[in-house]
């Protein structure tokens, strides 16, 4: 750990910005459209427990930095918010039905994912493609008509 890293350790901003993004990235609508009020009520108990924003974390010791990931992930429609640095690692949330997606996208551009893997088979649909591509972005994609 190099001890300019300590600041960092102890950023109350960026902690206070993870808990509120939680809620305001919260999917209250499917929440309210699937359960009703129930729905409402699991979906603030997934904030409060942050089980509704899951953690990414990737090598903070390869070439990509926390901003180029970020904007590969929104080129792609993935909000990305409270990120930090733990040990090795830089560590940020996305919303859970988000995150085979925003997963998907880091190991195909060849981003050194660290964190277990919400879906384990990311890694061997990217085999495929070479490090650092990326799907076409909407805004890329042609219209057939």
């Amino acid at each position: 750990m190099d001890l300019l890293d300590i600041p960092a350790y102890f950023d109350p901003i960026d902690r206070i910005e993870g808990a509120i993004s939680t809620f305001l990235n919260a999917d209250w609508e499917r929440a309210y459209q699937t359960s009703g009020v129930a729905g409402l009520l699991v979906e603030l108990l997934a904030c409060i427990s942050s089980s509704n924003a899951p953690t990414i974390r990737v090598s903070r010791y390869s070439h990509w930095r926390g901003i180029d990931i970020e904007r590969l992930l929104r080129r792609h429609g993935v909000k990305v918010w409270d990120r930090g640095i733990a040990g090795n690692d830089l560590y940020f949330c996305v919303k859970r039905r988000q995150v085979r997606w925003a997963e998907y996208l880091l190991l195909r551009a060849g981003v050194p994912v660290t964190s277990a893997l919400a879906e384990p088979r990311n890694r061997m649909y990217t085999q495929g493609y070479a490090p650092g591509s990326e799907p076409p972005s909407h805004s890329k994609r042609k219209s057939k008509w």
